[in-house]
């Protein structure tokens, strides 16, 4: 059976893939990604992916779902199901199968997402109130409903400063403010320099108290000499508050489920 062969099954043509990444010897870094990525665009070409959800058992069925607020006044919900863990293959729902998620009374049937890395299911709620609760249901072929999942939403907030598209140099300090804060909360503040290239941050909790100063310094790698100086850095600041929810215990253990309230301005940062 040749590469070209029509009856050649998925898995074949993905291990093909494999191979042919592993032996290309291309000059130069464009032409390999290119050649790479037409690769694996050809190998997914009259392929299905993912394993039917009807042929497993609900408890070899991995889950992650993350609940997230932006501040546009709705959250996104995104689930991932995999085969027996969080490496496993993707799973696909039947036709027979479905997610939902249910909040304040609203119910949103999630939609299959797929790209060439997994499959994911999808949806919006059109709430992001404080201590909102979100339950996620598996309807299964067999008239089983598992609807265990459930999280609850950190409170909204506003970043006040900086702002958008502001100017920062290396070695400025800049204020970051957000209100109302939670007295006795922490908050992440993720800060990242992105420069022709190379990507220096950091990444850490802080008490949720409204204010932080980052020193931008002092962020390791900022100052490395193979950075170039010639162009400004894209700059981000992210504020994160996270609850961890709880997974169904019917499904394999491992899952997670994560409720976020998140905020973040980009800026320019010159040296």
């Amino acid at each position: 059976m040749t590469a070209t062969d029509p009856l050649q099954t998925c898995e074949t043509q993905f291990k093909h893939l494999e191979e042919g990444k592993v032996g290309m010897r291309l000059h130069g870094a464009k032409q390999s990604i290119l050649l790479s990525l037409t690769l694996f665009t050809g190998a997914l070409v009259g392929c299905e992916r993912g394993v039917d959800s009807e042929t497993l058992e609900t408890e070899r069925l991995w889950i992650g779902v993350r609940f997230e607020a932006l501040g546009g006044g709705s959250t996104t919900v995104n689930v991932e199901i995999n085969e027996g863990g969080r490496s496993g293959e993707s799973v696909r729902l039947s036709a027979n199968e479905r997610l939902e998620v249910s909040a304040n009374g609203l119910v949103v049937v999630l939609q299959e997402d797929e790209d060439v890395l997994d499959i994911d299911y999808e949806g919006r709620v059109a709430t992001d109130a404080a201590n909102t609760e979100f339950t996620l249901s598996l309807f299964r072929a067999d008239g089983s409903v598992n609807s265990a999942t459930r999280a609850t939403l950190p409170a909204p907030f506003t970043m006040i400063s900086p702002a958008n598209d502001e100017t920062a140099r290396v070695g400025d300090l800049i204020s970051v403010q957000w209100s109302p804060s939670v007295g006795g909360g922490t908050i992440r503040v993720d800060s990242l320099a992105q420069c022709s290239g190379y990507t220096r941050g950091v990444f850490r909790d802080v008490a949720d108290n409204g204010s932080f100063t980052i020193d931008t310094g002092a962020i390791p790698g900022i100052l490395d000499p193979e950075i170039p100086r010639n162009n400004d850095c894209r700059f981000s600041i992210r504020l994160t508050r996270e609850r961890t929810g709880i997974v169904d215990p019917a499904f394999r253990a491992g899952g997670f489920v994560r409720a976020i309230q998140e905020r973040e301005v980009v800026m320019s940062l010159s040296f």
